[in-house]
């Protein structure tokens, strides 16, 4: 039955990796199509993040109360709801609206299946699970960029993204025996949660010994989010593409960031972590600095996928480490706040790399943006693993 449960699980989150990458494929057209700058992306994300910071912070609270299954089954609904209203959108302000949603669908589910899986699954099937994620991730570019040289809009693409959403709730929905008989019988109203239920306050988690510099570590992880958003922009505007080949070239960050998590879940039992991570922010840094000065289609193709694979093993290793470093009682607390400060992220380092390409006058930063983006990510990982060691 566990194995059972870590395939809905698996499902549940492809339906969170399809609405993180749609928008950043969709733009190049949508923007044209709503009358907004090319610029005001980021004004989306951020929207959209705040939401799910809000939905993080709650999480620990929220998930305690319902349960895993009752916050994944809500969470999806909410994203289907999301995505259909963005659809019929004819402004930018409906669009900033429509999106709120997929933030909030977003947060809750993001926190519960990490807790979840971080706490009852081993190292190789957290990758998995952030694999599947990345599925989620590719599905989106793929059918766009499909969509987009059939000659059909932006539009079609997410009723299609819906109806692939509605599938998978539906098989969360008819999953509740299988929450309910787990692994464990004793905790089966609140999904096998601590039997420590004390609500933890922001400023107590965050002094916990090496929190702080743990959820840093997913404050600056958020140049995963910055190539998402921006990547199919700078292939248009800083490298001469078309919007038909930059989404087909920008979906190979997610190909990458999939196959990264899927070969690294065979190697993650053998290598430490940190060495891990280590490796995966070096390769990281070559990649922006190739991808600068090439203007190569074909080696751009490969550049991108690397760069996803790079990013690939970083985010899941970093949430199985937490229940690893501090203690169970505090986990479903801190991952929720290591959620938290991804989003705040998202929300804010994505719209001002907007902002310094608007003023600058520039579209082709993207690459140094990235570069001082993984320093300060290697930065606060080391501090966290020498606080976290003391």
């Amino acid at each position: 039955m566990a194995t059972v449960l870590l395939i809905v699980i698996y499902m549940a989150f492809i339906s969170l990796g399809l609405p993180d990458s749609v928008l950043g494929t969709a733009w190049p057209m949508m923007h044209i199509d709503i009358n907004a700058p090319v610029n005001v992306a980021g004004v989306i994300n951020m929207a959209v993040c705040i939401c799910t910071v809000i939905a993080s912070v709650s999480s620990q609270r929220v998930i305690r109360k319902f349960g895993t299954y009752a916050v994944t089954s809500f969470s999806i609904l909410l994203t289907i709801t999301g995505l259909l209203l963005i659809s019929t959108t004819q402004s930018f302000l409906f669009l900033v609206l429509f999106s709120l949603p997929l933030g909030l669908g977003g947060g809750a589910i993001d926190t519960a299946l990490n807790n979840y899986v971080a706490k009852h699954y081993s190292a190789m099937q957290m990758n998995f699970l952030h694999a599947f994620w990345g599925i989620g991730t590719i599905i989106a570019p793929f059918l766009l960029s499909i969509y987009f040289d059939s000659g059909k809009t932006w539009r079609d693409g997410y009723h299609v993204l819906a109806a692939i959403q509605i599938a998978i709730f539906f098989i969360v929905l008819f999953s509740k025996r299988l929450w309910k008989n787990g692994e464990s019988e004793k905790n089966q109203v609140d999904d096998m949660l601590d039997e420590d239920r004390k609500v933890y306050s922001i400023g107590q988690l965050l002094k916990v010994k090496g929190a702080l510099y743990s959820c840093l570590g997913f404050l600056f992880y958020s140049f995963e989010s910055v190539s998402m958003l921006w990547m199919a922009s700078y292939l248009v505007y800083g490298k001469g593409m078309n919007a038909s080949l930059a989404a087909s070239v920008s979906s190979m960050i997610y190909l990458g960031i999939t196959a990264g998590r899927i070969a690294s879940a065979f190697i993650v039992d053998r290598i430490q972590p940190k060495k891990l991570i280590t490796i995966s922010q070096i390769m990281i840094l070559m990649t922006v600095v190739l991808l600068y000065f090439t203007r190569i289609e074909a080696l751009i193709y490969v550049l991108v996928f690397v760069l996803g694979f790079s990013f690939g093993p970083i985010f899941p290793i970093m949430v199985k480490q937490t229940v690893s470093y501090f203690h169970p009682s505090y986990s479903v607390g801190i991952i929720g706040l290591q959620m938290s400060f991804g989003y705040i992220g998202g929300m804010t380092l994505p719209p001002l790399y907007g902002l310094i390409s608007s003023v600058t006058g520039r579209q082709d930063l993207l690459p140094a943006y990235l570069f001082i983006l993984v320093a300060l990510h290697f930065f606060v990982i080391t501090m966290k693993n020498r606080k976290c060691v003391k």
